[in-house]
């Protein structure tokens, strides 16, 4: 009791927490065919279980993404219509293949993550996109350290890591920076950017996910590449 009042017990589990498991980092290396290639590297002294590595948009963004091949698109009032429907998702978000894979301590591993869009003939352009993977001891003792100091509260075995992807480059951004993925789209690309400022239009894609699915509403941009 004397020890926990006095603070010296939250130290002392820190300290020792730091020293046993260091931490697990997520990198983002470059892109891997329509994926991308991303390493984990185990810095602690034991091996580490991936329980989860999720890719989660920024959804309350908006974003781009550009036709890199030749397509035909229907011009209507409404807007375009382009091969296989307004609607899409993100393979990347469904990606669960690391989840269980045990790193061995003082090392790394390589994987890929699956497309941000299913369309073959389309990439990503600009996005804000979230990288959340939480880790755990394979190491039962050490296990028991690591949920003594999640819930005194001074670690956590979760991170969270945020990325602008820009023409299909992930550039690691921190949490507190005011990012837009428009923005930065129109602000590279001068052409692109007066293509709809100066019409008025919010640059370029009129459209928000409630969920991991694309929706092209009036989709502009394709009238461009068409």
């Amino acid at each position: 009791m004397w020890l926990a009042a006095t603070g010296i017990l939250a130290v002392a589990c820190q300290f020792a927490f730091k020293y046993f498991t260091e931490e697990v980092e997520a990198r983002y290396l470059e892109p891997a065919g329509r994926g991308y290639g991303f390493r984990l590297t185990n810095k602690c002294s034991t091996a580490q279980v991936i329980e989860s590595f999720r890719v989660v948009p920024d959804l309350e963004q908006e974003f781009v993404f550009k036709i890199t091949d030749n397509v035909y698109g229907e011009f209507s009032q409404d807007g375009v219509s382009i091969p296989g429907g307004s609607t899409t998702y993100m393979p990347a978000y469904e990606f669960r293949g690391i989840d269980g894979y045990v790193v061995p301590a003082n090392s790394s591993t390589e994987f890929r993550v699956p497309p941000l869009v299913a369309r073959d003939y389309m990439q990503m352009e600009s996005l804000i996109v979230f990288i959340e993977y939480q880790t755990r001891s394979a190491n039962s003792v050490i296990r028991w350290l690591e949920k003594l100091v999640t819930v005194i509260g001074i670690a956590s075995s979760k991170k969270r890591l945020r990325f602008l992807v820009a023409e299909n480059y992930w550039t690691p951004i921190g949490d507190e920076a005011s990012v837009d993925a428009i923005d930065a789209a129109c602000r590279y690309n001068d052409v692109f950017g007066n293509s709809f400022y100066m019409q008025g239009h919010y640059c370029p894609v009129n459209n928000r996910t409630n969920s991991v699915g694309y929706h092209f509403h009036g989709y502009q941009l394709a009238s461009e590449h068409l």
